[in-house]
């Protein structure tokens, strides 16, 4: 038996659909449901404003791929700028005042190039948890799961019933996000891409902590903050329209990283980390893995001797 989630279409006038996934996912590893839904933005089809979009992955990894054409070619720019994925908002936090739940928006990550309508219904729901001023775009799904942090790390319900603003969640949502400090809300802004226009009172500067251990070898450095953890690959040869060879794996307390068929790391990590929030980046010369700390003590390194 597999679980709910609920797709919700930008179109006001469609209802929203409560589905059944018909897999059973019981370990992050094994999961299906992201390709799944990065599968249906990719047949939607829609056509991409290119200045726009060239704009937007300029702001979020400092390369001017217009200056890149020669070293990269038009084709392979193209290919990039065609290729869809998946952004993940994370709305709620598995921590145990809310039982380890955590629930989060599946979206199109080129909402705005597409020019797709805000889906206001789900940005209704998302502010109301306490996120003032976030806006989606186009059609949305929203999913649950169950992560204690350490073991265990399961999809779970999520159903039309929790899709009110009045829902028990929303409220512990809101009670969540009250609770923390100006350094998490800035941390995690940055992980899923958040407007900056709604942070503007966040100074990134907090979320540095030169005190705190950090480490540098021939293949990587590393660097942390209280809630997350940065590994940077100084690989050669390393591309923005590389993302194809790219596959990086998280477990509770294991990173694997390849690059192109060659591991650049397999080991075990210092401490446990929140894998469904953990995420990497890729640019020219650089790829880079943020890993979310599953609580927020210092690491004296970052692997497990």
């Amino acid at each position: 038996m597999g679980f709910k989630y609920v797709y919700i279409p930008c179109d006001n006038s469609k209802k929203m659909e409560e589905l059944e996934y018909g897999e059973e996912i019981q370990t992050l590893e094994t999961d299906t449901f992201r390709g799944f839904v990065e599968k249906y933005y990719c047949n939607l089809g829609q056509s991409v404003d290119r200045s726009v979009l060239l704009k937007q992955l300029q702001e979020r990894t400092g390369v001017n791929l217009e200056e890149k054409k020669v070293e990269m070619g038009e084709a392979a720019i193209d290919r990039l700028l065609q290729s869809t994925s998946v952004e993940i908002f994370p709305v709620q936090l598995p921590t145990k005042a809310s039982d380890f739940l955590a629930v989060s928006v599946y979206l199109d990550d080129k909402g705005v190039a597409k020019e797709l309508e805000e889906n206001t219904r789900v940005s209704g729901i998302v502010q109301a948890c306490g996120y003032p001023g976030q806006t989606f775009r186009g059609d949305c799904f929203l999913g649950r799961v169950f992560d204690d942090n350490e073991d265990e790390w399961r999809r779970i319900d999520f159903t039309l019933k929790d899709c009110s603003t009045d829902a028990a969640w929303v409220g512990a949502v809101k009670l969540q996000r009250a609770n923390r400090s100006s350094s998490d809300m800035s941390s995690m802004a940055n992980k899923i891409g958040m407007n900056q226009n709604n942070m503007a009172h966040i100074n990134p500067n907090t979320m540095k902590d030169q005190e705190k251990p950090t480490g540098e070898t021939e293949v990587y450095r590393w660097q942390q903050a209280d809630d997350e953890v940065e590994v940077t690959f100084k690989k050669e040869g390393i591309s923005k329209a590389d993302k194809s060879g790219v596959k990086v794996t998280f477990g509770r307390q294991k990173l694997k990283v390849e690059f192109k068929g060659e591991v650049l790391l397999d080991a075990s990590l210092f401490g446990c980390v929140q894998a469904d929030e953990c995420l990497w980046t890729l640019s020219d010369g650089q790829l880079q893995v943020t890993l979310s700390k599953a609580g927020d003590q210092s690491w004296p390194s970052l692997l497990k001797e």
